[in-house]
């Protein structure tokens, strides 16, 4: 059997079509367990009920690696499945036999986590490009200081952003690409990934739990490393992630979503780099 943990924030209807796709294309034993980060009301909570009665309502929002291991603690306890699935829900299953997929991967390969190609809009994609090794994070976190100064100031913020308007029209930004071959024991993107029974066995927690946002991919590498675990990317089973694309945003908060998204990616970062 397979356990679905999806994460919820805000957004409903991502959250609706997210299970109704399991739901709609999914051979196979599976069940739904939906966390909700502090933000549903009664009438969605009756919308979600449709599909399963597995619903935790956090007391607080917990970010994203908290939120997802209190899932898959339930999951766990209730189920002990052979897989967690622990999907954003932003993420559409779109084979019916993704489920047998999974088993034939752990069959051959024996895997701990296992990440799918991702169909999206942005740069969602596995293998997934982590930031890895002292000096590297070192740089990420003054890139992400600076970026913090400039988002705190309103003039700073305009000039860089009409600065890579500019840039981005004189050429286009590469986009990332998901690999066209199986890979063995790389970092996997954080959208879509799925644990082993193998897996959750060894570790209290899926994620490393004490992160808010941000870079849990780094953190999963790292135990991959230091734990030699197996790591999967197989091209063969696919979802395909929205990324957020839905939520339009004002200038002023596109500014203090920015600036909170590098503060919270310093924090994990100093964390990751205490690790190494």
């Amino acid at each position: 059997m397979v356990t679905f943990v999806i994460l919820h924030y805000k957004t409903i209807d991502e959250t609706l079509k997210c299970l109704s796709t399991i739901k709609d294309t999914l051979d196979g034993e599976y069940n739904t367990i939906v966390v909700d980060n502090h933000t549903l009301d009664d009438e969605q909570k009756e919308m979600i009920e449709q599909y399963t009665k597995d619903i935790i309502v956090l007391d607080d929002n917990l970010g994203f690696a908290k939120s997802n291991n209190i899932g898959a603690h339930y999951a766990i306890s209730k189920y002990n499945p052979d897989f967690l699935a622990v999907i954003n829900n932003d993420v559409y299953i779109t084979q019916s036999n993704f489920i047998e997929i999974i088993y034939n991967d752990y069959q051959k390969y024996q895997f701990d986590m296992l990440g799918p190609w991702i169909e999206s809009p942005g740069d969602s994609c596995n293998p997934f490009p982590v930031i890895y090794g002292k000096d590297n994070i070192i740089s990420a976190i003054r890139k992400s200081k600076k970026l913090v100064k400039i988002y705190n100031n309103i003039m700073l913020y305009f000039l860089l952003e009409m600065y890579i308007k500019i840039k981005h029209l004189i050429k286009k930004p590469t986009r990332l690409s998901n690999a066209p071959d199986i890979k063995h024991n790389v970092p996997l993107h954080g959208c879509a990934i799925i644990f082993s029974k193998k897996y959750y066995d060894k570790y209290s927690d899926v994620f490393y739990d004490d992160t808010f946002l941000f870079h849990e991919e780094e953190f999963l590498y790292d135990r991959l490393i230091k734990d030699h675990l197996t790591s999967i990317y197989d091209p063969n089973l696919r979802v395909f992630h929205q990324e957020g694309t839905s939520v339009k945003k004002s200038s002023s908060s596109q500014r203090k979503s920015k600036l909170f998204k590098q503060q919270e990616k310093i924090k994990s970062l100093e964390k990751l780099l205490q690790q190494l």
